[in-house]
C-alpha cells in the first residue's frame, strides 16, 4: 500500500537523527503558485460528505455501530520534544511494519480509478465540490427542524417508528426496535470482527504529530505560530482516542480513511516546507510561516470537518430518543423559528481569516477558569454574525454547543426578546436528556412559563435545568442589538448578570453592536465582572486588512478559474479594493456579490466600480468609516442594475418596489410585495433579482431583505443616495403602502377564512396553524397584522379607509383573532382616531375602536364569537351594530340588560382576589394593581388591561406581608411595593422588562401606617418610605438596586428641629426630595437633597384659614409651585403652594374619600361616594368640573393617567379604565347607585322574573320576553330579602316580611301597587338594624338574615333566633324546597346548614357546581358558567362569552331552566339572557 509505503519510508528515515546543533528550516522559498494549500483545491482533496465522491480507498472493515458520544477533549500536549530533532516512534519499527503487512495479506486494494501516473489524486472540478458541500449541509440538517411553526419533535423521528393510534408504550417499543433491525440487516452481512485498540490505529498520527512538534517556534514573533500548534496537536489527540476507541462500520471507516489520507498529504506538504529557509518575516502571509498557518488550518478544519458529521449523527440519535410525551410538553413551549446557526443566513470566516480572535474565543470556551460571558462587541459591517457563525459551527463539532439564538429584526419572532429562553431551553432540552429530564416536569407543572415574565423564563427554563442537569454547554446569542428591548439597559443581559453566577459550568457567547442599552447591559455590576470583552472594530487594522485581502483573493481566484480569466484581477486592482473597504467586510461581500452574476462580465464589472470617482459621495454630514466607498458602491450596482430600464417612467415601480422591501414591518416576499402593490409577480421578481448582490433571497416566495442595514440607511437618506431615481422618501412610500394593504384586504378578505366550526375558541382548534397556512395567504396576513403603521407614518389619510370600516371590519378581526394579534387593531384604530380629527369618519372610527375595546378578550379569545357574543351585547346605538347587524349569528337572546350607549368605560378586567392597590406608570403604557393580600402584581396594558406580566416577590417572601403601596420608578422601568406584617417593613422593587426581583428589604423594627408614603429620587436609583401617621418626622431612604439601607432622614440629623406635628405628604422634586409637615407653621414644605446628613431646607409657609390638621394630598408638578388639597368634613379646597393661592373650593356635602392628580397638576379626580367620580380641569382662575363618572364601584382612590387623559377605579374584584374626555356633568339619576347587588327571583307560572336592587323600595316584575317592566312594587321599605313562592312575592325589610300576589291588580301591564295591595305582613320580635341580604323558606317558617358580622336564622313559628356562628355574612341565601335546607353561596363556593340548625354544628362546604340542581346557582338544563367567562350547554358547546363587566362570582348568577340572570352592583340594571334552543 502506497500510504505505508510512504509511512516505512519516513519512520527509517527517522531512526537517524539530524545531528545536534543544526535545526531543520521552517517555511518555503517555493512560489506559492508551485504549492496549493488548500485542501479543497488541491490534488488529493478528499470530499467530506455523504459519499457522492469517495477519492480513498475501499475498505472491508468490519462494520460497528456509529460513534455516539462527544469527542473527548485532551490537555494540551506537553511539549517534550527536543527542538531541532524529530523523534523518534514510541514504538518499534518492527510492530507498526508487520501491521501494515498484515493488511496487504488481507488483500486490501487501493481504488487508483482517479490516481494520474504522478501518483496524485485528480483535482475536483467546481461543480464536484459545490455538490460535495451541499450533501455535506443535507446531512447536517436531516432530522432536523426547520422553518416550520410550531416546532415539532416528531420530525427528528422516521415516520415509520412514529406511533400509531391505539398502539400501548410496549408495542411502541416493540416496533421501532423491529424496524431498526431491518434496516441494518442489510450491512449485518457484511459486518466482520471488529477492529480492536491496535497499535496500527493508535500510531497512524504519530508521523504528523512529530512533525508538528518539530518545528522551530522559539523565536518571539513566532508566539502566534506556537500557539496554533499545541492548539491542532490537541485536537489530534482528541481524534485519535476518538478512533482508538469507538467502534466502526463500512461508512465510519471510509470517512476515517479520508481524514488520514488528508492528514498524511499534509505531512508531506510540511515535511518539505521544513527543508526550505525560511526568507519572509512572520506576518508575510504569501510564504513563510503563513504557508504553515494554512496548513494548520487545513489540519484543523479536517478535524472539525469529520466531527460535525460525527455530532450530526449525535443529535440525530438524541432526537430519537424523545418519547412522545417529552415530544407534546416541549411542543407546548413558544419558541421562534430559524434562529439556530444551521438555519442562519449567515456564512462562516474565510479558512485563514480572523484567526487571532477564533482562536481567543476558542481558548475561552474550553478554558474553565475564563468568564462565564464574552461579548463580542462590533459596529456594524465589523462582521460579527459571520464570527459567530463560525464559532458555532466549531463548537457544534467539540460537542460543545447546547444552542444558539441568531437574533433578527426583520423577523417578528427572531426580534422578540421573550421568545429568547424558551427557544434556547428547547435546544438544550433537545441535546441533552439529563437536561430534558429536568425541564420537562417543570413545563408540564406551568405550560404558560413560556409566557410569564423574563426573570421566571431563565430562572425555571434554564437555570434549574442546568443546576440539576450539571452539563456545561456554550449558549450563543447573535445580534443582540436587533431585539426589540426598549429598556436603558438590555433585558436580557440584566436577567443574565442576576443567574450567571448561578449557572457557572454554562458559557454565553453574545454579539452585538456597543449600543447604549447593549454597552449598559455590559456595564452592570453583576455582569461586568463575569464578562470577557473583545472589541473588534479596534483591533488591529492591518490584520483586518489581511483577512479583507485573504477574502477578496479567494472569492476572485475561485470566479477567475470558474470563468476561465487569466491574471484577473491584479494587484493594483486588489490594493484598491482594500483600501476602499477600510475594515468594513460588508463592503468585501457586497462587492464580491456584484461581480459574481452570470449575467456580468466580471472584468467589465470590477472596472466600473473602481472608475467611480469617490467625490461622489455625499459631504456635509457625519458618517462612519466607510460609509463614502460603501455609498459608491451601492449608487454603482443601482445604476449598473437599472441601467437598462425603459426611460423614467419604471423609475416609480423600481422606488415602489425597493421602498416596500425596506419600509415593511417584516421582510416580505417578491409575490407578496407584489400583491400588496397591485404589480405583477412576474415584473417584481426580475428586479429584484438585478440587485440581488444587495439582497437576502432565493426565490419568488423567500422573504427578501438588505443582507445589511447600511443599504436601508444609504437609500432613504438623501444627502447619501444623491441619484434621485434610488432614493426612498419614507411617508410617500408608506402611503403607498397603507393605500396597497386596504386595496388587499377589500380583495381578499372573506367569512370564516380558516373554516372554523361555529361556537369554537380559537385554542379548541388544534389544528389552527395548519388552517392559517392553508387558508390565509401571507400577504394578507400582513396587511391585515401592519397596515396601520404605513398609516401613521403616510403623509394622508387613505379614502380607501372608510369604506374599509364600513366594510370589512369584522372580517378584519375574525384574520387577527386567529393570529392573536388583536392588540394591533387597537393600534390600528386608535390612530385613525387621532388621525380622522376633522373627518366625517371620525364617528365612525371611534365607534369601531370602542367595539374592539369594549370585546377585547372576546374577540382574542374566538373567531367566531365576534358574531355570537361581541356583535349581540353591542350597544344598539352603536354604528358598528346598525352595520353589521345582519352578519350576527346569536345562540343567546339578551331579554333585559343590552346597553343602549356606549359610556366611558373603555376597558375592564375582573380578579376573583380583589384589586385593592394600583398605580400608573409615568409613560402612561402600564398599571400595577395587586390584590392587597401578598406581594403578588400584576402589570397590565393601559389601553386593552390585557395582563403582560405577573410580578411575584422574593422567596420565602410570598405570605410574608401585604401590599400598602405601588410606585413606578420615574422612567417606568422599576416597580415598587411596599407592604407591611407588623412588627415587619418589606420593600420589593422588579425590574419591569426581565420581571425579576431587583432587591427586597425587610426591615424588623419598623410598622407603616394604614397608608405609606413612598417616593423614588429623580434619578431612579433611591427611594423615600415614610408614614403619613406616625407622630415622629423620619423618612428611610433605601438603595433601589442593592437593597441597602442608607439613611433615614429625620429632624435631629438634618435640621436641629424637632417638629411636634407630624408629616402631610413626601415627594420628589427634581434632585431634592420634599415634605410637608405641620409644624413650625399650619402647612410648611421643606426640602433636602438625598444624601446622607443634607440638611433640610425651608421651601415656603402656606397660610391656610382655619386649617384642621386634615390629611392633604401634594400634585408634584414640573411647575416650580405644587397643588395641595386640603380635605374637610364637607369640602375640599385646592391651593397653590406659590402664593398661597386658593384655586378651588368645592363644597361635597360628605367628606372627599380620595383624590388624584395628572402629572402636570392640571386636572384632578375627587372619589365623592362609591359610586361617583369627579374630574376637575385647570383653567385660567383655578379649576372647574369636567365631567362625572357612574355606573361602578370603586372603594380606594381613582387613579388619573399622569397625561390626565384616563383614568381608573377599582373596588372589590374589578378594575375599569375610563376615558376622562366628554364626560357628563351631572348624574343620570337624582340619587347614586349602583352600591349594592340585585336580588332576583323567577315567577314559576309564565316568563316573568322579579328584581330589586338591595336597599331600595321598589320592586319590578318583568316580562321575559319583551323584558318590559310589568308590574312595579312600592314596598315603602329598604329591601334586603326576595322570595317567590308560587305567585307569592315575598320580601323582608326592616324586620318584616311582606307578601304581594303576582297574578292581582299586576296582571296588567305597567300596573303600580303600594303597600296597601300587599297580603301578609310578619314581624320579627328581635328586628335587625344592620342586614346585608335575606331569605325566606318556602313554607314562610324560617328568614336567614347575614348582617355585616355574621349569619341569623329566625323561626318565625316560635320566634327564635339562632345565631350561625361558623359561618360569616353570606350572600346569597337560599332555602331547598322541601326539608328547609339553608345554603350560603359565596364567591364560587356554596356551605349547607343542617335543618335542625344547633349552633355547635359544623356547615359543609362543597363548590357551587355541587349545590342542587333547583338551586338559583345551577341550571337544570345542564347550562353552565365555565371560568365566569364561557356560557356552555349541557354538550359543552360554548353559546356565549361574557365580556368582564358582565362577569361575576357563580354567587351572583341565578338561572332558571334557560334563563340566566346577572346580579351584580356593576352593571347599571340587571342582565337576563335566554339561551332557548
Amino acid at each position: 500500500m502506497p500510504q505505508f509505503k510512504k509511512l516505512k519510508k519516513f519512520l527509517q528515515r527517522s531512526q537517524h537523527p539530524t545531528p545536534q546543533g543544526t535545526p531543520p528550516r521552517i517555511a518555503v522559498g517555493a512560489p506559492s503558485s508551485a504549492v496549493d494549500l488548500n485542501p479543497d483545491s488541491r490534488p488529493g482533496s478528499l470530499n467530506d460528505g455523504d459519499g457522492s465522491r469517495v477519492a480513498s480507498r475501499n475498505s472491508d472493515d468490519a462494520q460497528r455501530p456509529a460513534a455516539s458520544s462527544v469527542l473527548p477533549h485532551t490537555a494540551e500536549p506537553q511539549d517534550t520534544v527536543t527542538r531541532g530533532v524529530i523523534p523518534q516512534l514510541d514504538a518499534p519499527m518492527s510492530t507498526i511494519l508487520i501491521a501494515a503487512n498484515e493488511r496487504e495479506q488481507e488483500g486490501e486494494r487501493e481504488d487508483f480509478s482517479n490516481v494520474t501516473d504522478a501518483g496524485s489524486i485528480q483535482n475536483p472540478t467546481i461543480a464536484e465540490r459545490e455538490s460535495e458541500h451541499q450533501n455535506l449541509q443535507k446531512r447536517e440538517n436531516r432530522g432536523t427542524i426547520t422553518g416550520r411553526s410550531p416546532i415539532t419533535l416528531a420530525e427528528h423521528v422516521p415516520k415509520d417508528d412514529l406511533p400509531q393510534v391505539g398502539e400501548d408504550a410496549h408495542e411502541i417499543v416493540q416496533s421501532r426496535n423491529t424496524k431498526a433491525a431491518e434496516r441494518t440487516r442489510g450491512d449485518r452481512a457484511t459486518r466482520s470482527v471488529a477492529i480492536s485498540k491496535d497499535e496500527e490505529t493508535t500510531r497512524k498520527f504519530n508521523p504528523l504529530k512529530a512533525i508538528l512538534s518539530a518545528i522551530n517556534t522559539d523565536d518571539n514573533e513566532a508566539l502566534p505560530i506556537r500557539n496554533a500548534i499545541r492548539n491542532v496537536l490537541s485536537r489530534i489527540n482528541a481524534l485519535e482516542e476518538h478512533f482508538d476507541s469507538r467502534p466502526i462500520d463500512v461508512e465510519e471507516q471510509r470517512r476515517r480513511s479520508e481524514v488520514i489520507h488528508k492528514f498524511n498529504d499534509i505531512e508531506e506538504r510540511l515535511r518539505v516546507l521544513s527543508e526550505e529557509p525560511r526568507p519572509r518575516p512572520l506576518n508575510d502571509h504569501s510564504q513563510g510561516y503563513g504557508d504553515i498557518f494554512e496548513l494548520l488550518e487545513n489540519l484543523r478544519e479536517t478535524v472539525f470537518d469529520y466531527q460535525k458529521i460525527q455530532q450530526t449523527k449525535i443529535r440525530d440519535q438524541q432526537c430519537n430518543l424523545i418519547n412522545p410525551d417529552e415530544a407534546a410538553v416541549l411542543n407546548g413551549l413558544r419558541c421562534a423559528r430559524g434562529v439556530e446557526y444551521r438555519h442562519s443566513n449567515h456564512r462562516g470566516c474565510l479558512k485563514g481569516t480572523r484567526g487571532g480572535v477564533l482562536d481567543e474565543i476558542e481558548l475561552w470556551t474550553e478554558d474553565p477558569t475564563k468568564p462565564s460571558v464574552y461579548w463580542l462587541n462590533g459596529l456594524a459591517g465589523t462582521g460579527k454574525s459571520t464570527i459567530a457563525q463560525t464559532v458555532a459551527e466549531r463548537v457544534f463539532a467539540c460537542g460543545q454547543l447546547g444552542a444558539s439564538f441568531f437574533c433578527s429584526r426583520d423577523f417578528e419572532d427572531r426580534r422578540n426578546i421573550k421568545l429568547i429562553f424558551p427557544t434556547l431551553a428547547f435546544q438544550l432540552a433537545r441535546k441533552y436528556p439529563d437536561f430534558r429530564s429536568h425541564l420537562v416536569p417543570l413545563v408540564r407543572s406551568d405550560p404558560e412559563i413560556a409566557h410569564e415574565s423574563l426573570y421566571d423564563q431563565m430562572d425555571k427554563l434554564i437555570v434549574r435545568p442546568l443546576n440539576g442537569s450539571k452539563i456545561s454547554p456554550v449558549i450563543i446569542i447573535d445580534a443582540l442589538d436587533e431585539c426589540q428591548d426598549e429598556e436603558p439597559a438590555s433585558a436580557v443581559l440584566s436577567i443574565l448578570g442576576q443567574f450567571v453566577s448561578k449557572i457557572p459550568e454554562a458559557k454565553f457567547f453574545v454579539t452585538g453592536r456597543p449600543e447604549p442599552r447593549v454597552r449598559e447591559g455590559f456595564r452592570l455590576p453583576m455582569l461586568a465582572e463575569a464578562t470577557k470583552v473583545f472589541v473588534l472594530h479596534e483591533v488591529e487594522p492591518s490584520r483586518v486588512d489581511n483577512d479583507i485581502r485573504l477574502f477578496f483573493g479567494h472569492k476572485f481566484s475561485d470566479l477567475a478559474r470558474r470563468r476561465s480569466l487569466d491574471d484577473w484581477p491584479t494587484k493594483e486592482q486588489l490594493d484598491l479594493l482594500c483600501e476602499r473597504a477600510r475594515g468594513l467586510f460588508v463592503y468585501a461581500v457586497a462587492t464580491v456579490k456584484s461581480i459574481d452574476k452570470p449575467s456580468t462580465n466580471p472584468r467589465k464589472q470590477l472596472n466600473l466600480l473602481l472608475q467611480s470617482p469617490e467625490s461622489s459621495t455625499r459631504e456635509g454630514k457625519t458618517r462612519l468609516t466607510g460609509n463614502t466607498t460603501l455609498d459608491l458602491l451601492y449608487t454603482s450596482i443601482l445604476q449598473e442594475a437599472f441601467s437598462d430600464v425603459n426611460g423614467p417612467d419604471n423609475d416609480p415601480m423600481v422606488r415602489s418596489v425597493l421602498g416596500a422591501m425596506i419600509l415593511a414591518a417584516n421582510p416580505l416576499s417578491p409575490s407578496t410585495i407584489a400583491k400588496v402593490l397591485g404589480l405583477d409577480p412576474e415584473d417584481v421578481f426580475p428586479l429584484l433579482s438585478s440587485v440581488q448582490s444587495l439582497l437576502i433571497f432565493r426565490d419568488i416566495d423567500f422573504p427578501v431583505r438588505p443582507f445589511h442595514k447600511s443599504f436601508f440607511d444609504f437609500l432613504i437618506d438623501p444627502d447619501r443616495c444623491t441619484n434621485l431615481r434610488f432614493h426612498i422618501f419614507p411617508p410617500e412610500h408608506h402611503l403607498r403602502l397603507s393605500i396597497g394593504c386596504l386595496n388587499l384586504m377589500d380583495r381578499m378578505l372573506d367569512r370564516n377564512m380558516c373554516r372554523l366550526p361555529e361556537g369554537v375558541a380559537n385554542l379548541d382548534v388544534h389544528d389552527l396553524k395548519e388552517r392559517i397556512e392553508k387558508f390565509i395567504d401571507p400577504a394578507l396576513q400582513y396587511a391585515c397584522r401592519s397596515w396601520h403603521t404605513h398609516l401613521v407614518e403616510g403623509p394622508a389619510i387613505p379614502l380607501a379607509l372608510p369604506r374599509f370600516l364600513e366594510r370589512n371590519l369584522l372580517l378584519w378581526l375574525e384574520v387577527l383573532s386567529v393570529l392573536g394579534a388583536v392588540k394591533n387593531a387597537v393600534s390600528a384604530l386608535k390612530a385613525a382616531v387621532g388621525l380622522l380629527k376633522e373627518s366625517s369618519t371620525l364617528d365612525l372610527a371611534h365607534d369601531c375602536y370602542r367595539f374592539v375595546t369594549g370585546y377585547f378578550e372576546i374577540i382574542s379569545a374566538s373567531s367566531p364569537h365576534i358574531y355570537h357574543s361581541a356583535l349581540v351585547l353591542c350597544p344598539t346605538t352603536s354604528i358598528v351594530r346598525k352595520l353589521y347587524e345582519t352578519h350576527a349569528q346569536p345562540f343567546v337572546r339578551v331579554v333585559h340588560g343590552v346597553p343602549v350607549l356606549w359610556d366611558s368605560n373603555i376597558a375592564a378586567i375582573t380578579r376573583p382576589s380583589g384589586i385593592f392597590h394600583a398605580a400608573w406608570s409615568s409613560c402612561n403604557r402600564f398599571i400595577a394593581t395587586s390584590p392587597g393580600s401578598g406581594m403578588t402584581v400584576d402589570i397590565l396594558d393601559s389601553v386593552t388591561l390585557q395582563r403582560l406580566q405577573s410580578l411575584k416577590c422574593a422567596p420565602g417572601m410570598e405570605n410574608f406581608a401585604h401590599c400598602k403601596a405601588l410606585i413606578f420608578s420615574p422612567d417606568s422601568h422599576l416597580l415598587t411595593c411596599v407592604g407591611s406584617l407588623y412588627p415587619n417593613v418589606c420593600i420589593v422593587s422588579w425590574d419591569l422588562q426581565t420581571g425579576g426581583v431587583v432587591s427586597a428589604i425587610t426591615e424588623d423594627d419598623q410598622q407603616p401606617g394604614w397608608l405609606p408614603v413612598v417616593t423614588y429620587s429623580n434619578n431612579g436609583k433611591m427611594i423615600g418610605v415614610s408614614d403619613l401617621y406616625t407622630g415622629y418626622f423620619m423618612i428611610s431612604i433605601y438603595d433601589v438596586v442593592s437593597g441597602i439601607h442608607m439613611y433615614n432622614i429625620e429632624p435631629a440629623v438634618h435640621g436641629g428641629f424637632y417638629p411636634s406635628g407630624r408629616v402631610l405628604a413626601v415627594w420628589t422634586h427634581g434632585e431634592f426630595l420634599r415634605v410637608a409637615t405641620t409644624e413650625p407653621e399650619p402647612i410648611t414644605i421643606w426640602e433636602v437633597r438625598f444624601t446622607p446628613r443634607a440638611k433640610l431646607t425651608l421651601v415656603e409657609r402656606l397660610w391656610v384659614p382655619n386649617f384642621l390638621d386634615a390629611p392633604i394630598m401634594i400634585a408634584p408638578t414640573p411647575l416650580a409651585t405644587h397643588r395641595i388639597v386640603l380635605r374637610r368634613m364637607v369640602e375640599f379646597s385646592v391651593w397653590d403652594t406659590g402664593d398661597s393661592k386658593l384655586l378651588l373650593r368645592q363644597a361635597t356635602g360628605t367628606l372627599p374619600l380620595d383624590m388624584t392628580f395628572s402629572s402636570d397638576g392640571r386636572s384632578f379626580a375627587s372619589l365623592v361616594t362609591e359610586s361617583e367620580v369627579h374630574i376637575w380641569r385647570e383653567h385660567s382662575t383655578g379649576y372647574e368640573l369636567q365631567g362625572k363618572l357612574e355606573s361602578h364601584t370603586c372603594y380606594t382612590t381613582p387613579l388619573l393617567s399622569p397625561d390626565g387623559k384616563s383614568i381608573i377605579t377599582f373596588g372589590d374584584s374589578r378594575l375599569r379604565l375610563w376615558h376622562t374626555e366628554n364626560l357628563p356633568t351631572t348624574p343620570s339619576s337624582p340619587t347614586p347607585q349602583h352600591s349594592k347587588d340585585f336580588l332576583l327571583d323567577f315567577l314559576p307560572d309564565g316568563p316573568s322574573a322579579v328584581v330589586t336592587r338591595q336597599g331600595d323600595n321598589v320592586v319590578q316584575v318583568l316580562n321575559l320576553k319583551s323584558g318590559l317592566p310589568q308590574m312595579t312594587i312600592d314596598t315603602g321599605m329598604e329591601v334586603y330579602g326576595l322570595k317567590v313562592i308560587g305567585n307569592t312575592i315575598a320580601v323582608i325589610a326592616e324586620g318584616k316580611v311582606v307578601t304581594w300576589n303576582a297574578l292581582g291588580r299586576g296582571s296588567l301591564p305597567g300596573t303600580r301597587v303600594g303597600p296597601e295591595d300587599s297580603t301578609q305582613t310578619i314581624t320579627f320580635d328581635q328586628p335587625t338594624s344592620s342586614a346585608v341580604v335575606a331569605a325566606i323558606s318556602p313554607d314562610l317558617r324560617y328568614i336567614a338574615v347575614a348582617e355585616i358580622f355574621g349569619t341569623y336564622l329566625y323561626n318565625l313559628s316560635n320566634r327564635k333566633k339562632f345565631d350561625l356562628r361558623q359561618t360569616t355574612a353570606a350572600s346569597p341565601l337560599w332555602f331547598a324546597p322541601g326539608d328547609n335546607t339553608l345554603w350560603f353561596a359565596c364567591a364560587d363556593m356554596v356551605q349547607t346548614w343542617p335543618k335542625n340548625y344547633k349552633c355547635h354544628d359544623v356547615p359543609q362546604s362543597h363548590n357551587i357546581e355541587h349545590a342542587p340542581r333547583e338551586s338559583p346557582w345551577r341550571s337544570s338544563l345542564g347550562y353552565k358558567v365555565m371560568n365566569d367567562r364561557w356560557v356552555l350547554n349541557a354538550e359543552g358547546k360554548r353559546l356565549l362569552m361574557l365580556p368582564p363587566p358582565w362577569q361575576s362570582d357563580a354567587s351572583l348568577r341565578v338561572w332558571n331552566g334557560h334563563f340566566l340572570a346577572l346580579l351584580h352592583k356593576s352593571l347599571p340594571e340587571p342582565v337576563i339572557l335566554d339561551f332557548e334552543p
